[in-house]
């Protein structure tokens, strides 16, 4: 079995080994995505240097999959299922949108791999939700059918964000000037960060700092800079994106009923812990007239496992190959 998982600017690719009935990761090998045309050319490198039988494969990436194809969300690759198989003699092949192989690994996580910001008090069988700020947005649900939970992806991210107080209508104006239909995804994601510091360096009328323009990986400067405190922009620019992103993550919650939990994934959410357990991101989730005692008992946790879609692509290839 094989199992992978596509970002904006690596593919991880991994055998998965039944192993006293349980799917284990083996082979791991991690790809520069600039250094390649195509997902095509890197699996075909990764099985010319991992030998093994094709038998089923899944893969996870950002975008909406339609009829086991999708094109990518944040890079200019097309992955279709179909060709895949027929090419490399899988017996099967899914693709799914990362989300939903998130939501598959979410439940091998052990409770060393999670960080509670709110305990609440989960009910059993009611749903979960999943947002994941990364290079885009990815937002997702885990319903449960009487008898076992599935994870389903929406492009929610891809939504228009909607401001919450005077300073995030100036904020969506200035990207509104930029931008036009201004997403959900456009604030809360590393180049969302960006845009946040920018428009804080205009609110403020200061001058960009020159860590900032010296940075090769800007946001993760402004993240740096933000958690120390050693520079008042990236302080505000990082607040600002806490609450933004409380707030959506309370949209999703209420959108979807998630009185089993609501995760926090994606490459941002664990690197500002410090930022989120500060007490602000639950002072602004709980920001409702009407349902604040709702979402006070909904469980809030951060994902602290960078392999988790990966391991939800294998957990997913397990189970169709039974």
């Amino acid at each position: 079995m094989l199992a992978g998982y596509i970002t904006a600017n690596r593919t991880s690719l991994a055998r998965i080994k039944n192993v006293n009935g349980e799917p284990i990761i083996s082979q791991f090998t991690e790809f520069d995505n600039s250094l390649f045309k195509g997902f095509d050319s890197i699996l075909s490198l990764y099985l010319r240097q991992n030998k093994g039988t094709n038998s089923v494969a899944c893969f996870g990436i950002a975008g909406p999959v339609i009829e086991n194809t999708v094109v990518a969300t944040n890079i200019p690759w097309k992955i279709d299922g179909a060709m895949i198989q027929e090419k490399y003699k899988f017996s099967q092949v899914k693709i799914c949108n990362d989300l939903v192989t998130t939501a598959k690994g979410l439940f091998e996580l052990s409770d060393d791999k999670l960080f509670t910001l709110n305990e609440g008090r989960e009910i059993a069988g009611s749903n979960y939700g999943l947002l994941a700020a990364g290079f885009g947005l990815g937002e997702g649900l885990i319903f449960y059918d009487g008898k076992r939970y599935h994870p389903y992806a929406s492009e929610g991210g891809h939504a228009g964000f909607t401001p919450g107080n005077q300073l995030e209508v100036d904020l969506w104006e200035h990207l509104y000037s930029n931008l036009g239909f201004i997403e959900v995804e456009d604030v809360l994601s590393l180049k969302g960060l960006i845009r946040i510091y920018e428009f804080m360096l205009s609110s403020n009328r200061a001058t960009k700092a020159d860590w900032f323009k010296k940075a090769k990986d800007k946001a993760s400067k402004i993240i740096e800079y933000g958690l120390s405190g050693q520079d008042e922009i990236a302080v505000k620019s990082l607040d600002l994106f806490v609450d933004c992103l409380a707030s959506e993550t309370a949209n999703l919650a209420l959108k979807g009923m998630t009185l089993s939990g609501i995760y926090l994934g994606g490459i941002i959410a664990p690197q500002i812990i410090t930022a989120l357990e500060q007490g602000k991101f639950m002072e602004r989730f709980l920001l409702s007239s009407k349902m604040e005692p709702l979402l006070a008992k909904i469980p809030v946790k951060v994902i602290i496992d960078e392999k988790i879609a990966l391991k939800g692509a294998g957990t997913i290839a397990y189970e169709l190959s039974k």
